[in-house]
Formats: C-alpha cells, sequence, structure tokens
C-alpha cells in the first residue's frame, strides 16, 4: 500500500521539567517555595508536548506520511521545538511545510513543577497557540492530505471562540476529500475554556467532523457536567491504597458510556471513539459511515456500520501515561487509513497505547506498525470490570 499522507494539527507546546527530588522542606500540604530561599534543583528535562508533536510523531513512527501544523513564534523556544523535531530523525515526518512561525508571538511552554510527596501543577502559557486562528487552515495546504488530525482546541482561543469559523474551514477541506478527526483536552474549569458552552460549540463543529476520539472524563464535562462533578466528587472521597487509582469508567453504568457516544454520533461525526484509561478504548459507529469507508472494499466497509465494540487494554508495564491518549488515537487513525475492520483497527489503537505507556515520555516508545503488531500477540489482554454486554457491545480479542 502507498504510504497515506496524514496531516495533524492545533495544540504545540515545549515542557519543561525541573528536576525536584533533591528539594528539601515542605509537606505534603506545605508550599516548599518560600520567599527568599534558593532552591537546589537538579537539571531540568525538555520535551515536546501538545497533540501536534504527540499525535504526530505517532502516526510517523507508524509509518504514516505526516505533515505537522502548528504556531510557534521565532523566540529561543521556537528553535527548540523545530531543533527537538529535527533530532527526532523520522523520514516520514515533515515538521517544516505546515508549521506557521509568527513574529512578535512567543512559543507556548508548559512548566511541570512536581515536587515530591505532592501533586504535580502546571505553569502554562498558552502563547502563540492563542493566536491560531481558523484563517490559518488554509484549505490548499491540505491538498493530497487523506486526513486532517486536529487536537486541542479546548486549549487555543481563536479556535474556541470562533466554532462558525472553524467549522467552515473544516467543511471546505472536507470539500478537497479530506477526513476530519479531532480530540481535544479537558477544559481549566476556571479559564475561559471553562466558560464555554460546548455542547453549542459541537453542534456548530460536529458535523464537519468523521472521527471524534476524546477521554470518557471530557466528554462527562462537556456534555454533562452535573454527572461530571458527581463523579468527581466520588473519586474524592474514595480512599485508595498507596499506588491504586480509581477509574471513573468503573463508576458510571455501561450504558451511560454508550449513550455519550450515541450523543456523539447525533452531533454529526461517523466515529465516534470514547478513551477510558485502564479500562481501554470504546468506539460507536453510525449506521451508514459513508467518508470513513470511501476507499475500503465492500466487505471491509459493511463491518464498520452500526458497531459497538470495546478494547481493553493490554497488560504491559506502566512508566508513565504521558501522551497514550494521543498515541492511541495514532494507533486507530492510521488502522483506519489501511482500510482495516473495526475491531483490528480497535485492538491495534490499544497496541499503540501500550507501547507508549512503557515509556515515560509521550512518543519514543512507539516503533513501527510491524513491531506493534508483533510485540502485541505476545501480550494478555487486562481484565476488564466494565460490562459492555448491557448495550449489546462487542468486546475486541487479540490481534492473530
Amino acid at each position: 500500500m502507498e504510504k497515506v499522507r496524514v496531516a495533524a494539527a492545533g495544540h504545540i507546546c515545549l515542557d519543561i521539567i525541573p528536576d525536584l527530588r533533591g528539594v528539601k522542606g515542605g509537606g505534603e500540604e506545605e508550599s516548599f517555595i518560600i520567599p527568599g530561599r534558593l532552591l537546589r534543583i537538579g537539571p531540568a528535562s525538555i520535551a515536546l508536548g501538545g497533540a501536534v508533536p504527540n499525535t504526530g510523531i505517532a502516526l510517523a513512527r507508524l509509518g504514516m506520511e505526516t505533515m505537522l501544523m502548528g504556531k510557534i513564534g521565532e523566540d529561543l523556544l521556537a528553535k527548540t521545538i523545530l531543533g527537538a523535531f529535527q533530532e527526532a530523525g523520522l523520514e516520514h515526518l515533515d515538521f517544516e511545510s505546515g508549521m506557521i512561525q509568527s513574529k512578535g508571538e512567543t512559543s507556548s511552554y508548559t512548566i511541570v513543577v512536581s515536587p515530591p510527596h505532592q501533586d504535580r501543577c502546571f505553569l502554562h502559557c498558552s502563547g502563540a497557540n492563542d493566536t491560531f486562528s481558523p484563517e490559518d487552515l488554509d484549505p490548499e495546504r491540505f491538498e493530497g492530505v487523506k486526513l486532517l488530525h486536529f487536537g486541542y482546541p479546548t486549549l487555543m482561543r481563536e479556535i474556541y471562540t470562533q466554532p462558525k469559523a472553524f467549522a467552515r474551514k473544516l467543511e471546505q477541506i472536507r470539500e478537497m476529500g479530506t477526513l476530519i478527526s479531532l480530540d481535544v483536552t479537558m477544559p481549566d474549569p476556571d479559564g475561559p475554556e471553562g466558560k464555554v458552552n460546548w455542547e453549542d460549540w459541537f453542534r456548530t463543529v460536529l458535523p464537519f467532523v468523521d472521527i471524534y476520539l476524546p477521554s470518557l472524563e471530557e466528554t462527562l464535562f462537556m456534555l454533562d457536567r452535573a454527572r461530571f462533578e458527581e463523579v468527581s466528587r466520588r473519586l474524592h472521597r474514595t480512599v485508595m491504597k498507596p499506588g491504586e487509582t480509581l477509574n471513573p469508567a468503573t463508576l458510571l453504568e455501561f450504558s451511560e458510556i454508550d449513550a455519550l457516544a450515541k450523543r456523539l454520533l447525533d452531533f454529526g461525526v461517523e466515529a465516534a471513539g470514547i478513551k477510558l484509561g485502564d479500562e481501554g478504548i470504546y468506539l460507536r459507529t453510525a449506521k451508514e459511515p459513508v467518508r470513513i469507508t470511501e476507499e475500503m472494499p465492500r466487505n471491509i466497509a459493511a463491518q464498520w456500520a452500526d458497531r459497538k465494540l470495546l478494547a481493553q487494554c493490554y497488560e504491559v508495564p506502566v512508566a508513565g501515561t504521558t501522551g497514550s491518549g494521543d498515541c492511541t488515537i495514532a494507533g486507530f487513525l492510521t488502522g483506519l487509513l489501511h482500510c482495516w475492520p473495526p475491531k483490528q483497527t480497535l485492538r491495534f489503537a490499544a497496541a499503540v497505547g501500550a507501547c507508549n505507556v512503557q515509556k515515560a515520555d509521550a512518543t519514543s516508545g512507539i516503533p513501527s506498525m510491524e513491531e506493534v503488531l508483533s510485540r502485541s500477540r505476545k501480550w494478555n489482554l487486562r481484565e476488564s470490570r466494565l460490562h459492555p454486554e448491557d448495550v449489546g457491545a462487542e468486546t475486541t480479542v487479540k490481534i492473530a
């Protein structure tokens, strides 16, 4: 099969993570930052962050011809971002032709403050991401692109405040024969994005999106805020053993998860995949998915119609979960564009996510497509605590 050209556009930033393990003072309820005090810390880790590098690099590692499109400044941070792409040395990655450099803009960055025995916090500068506007999505840039994946509009002011203009651009790009995929990240409840009426935003934008792949928490927050807050309170009240976490998916009936996916289909998408953390990913498709199956053989296309599928996670050692959702999306899009059946596509998406979590960073754990397939045949599946059979959904099996 010829190499498929895809584009990953949207949010891009630089993560700066100082090593604070040697910091003394400040208990679990006390800040270690004291005015006038000098703190000796370790070296900083610097990594690319955001949907553009996370999903884009993963797609390239899986063998997809990938163009990146984000907005950065012309500052030292931008040079570091471009240098990191250069050092990745991926033959399938085009990080120059689509990147927008804006004079006078600050490139986006996040300082990850993670002191010992305390929860992490993030000092985030949106920078040029906030000035990435619908007008930056020039349809001519996507000529010959089979799929555009746009990530994190929730962190891009000119995108989440202009849903009609964003929708018009997506419509124009779709008219060129390009599929549209979308992902979001959790809005800051106290920020301007937290006050957006996201249901109205979806009604405007999702009719021009073919594939939408959010997490359960994001979907609950945006479509059922009261239920989200109820689940959040239960999570905070639950006492867990050290090192254990409680997945919010286990606090819902599976019919609730299915209903959320159905609402997304009602907004206009043909494939709604809800990421469920360590419980896997749930896919529900439209009764007559035309666009996502257009290039598939008829027998494969028929398998994508009106499906309800749950793919559990694989049982693998976890070094970190940074970028796991973005890489899972890259796996899903790879399978879809290779015209695989939905069960194989969803199982491959989970396998790519499993490769990601075995490394602490976002993308270095992603090998070639062939290697992902080979490794996943040796892994066991995690036992699911969910009950997809309650809504007539199937659970996918391992890749043979």
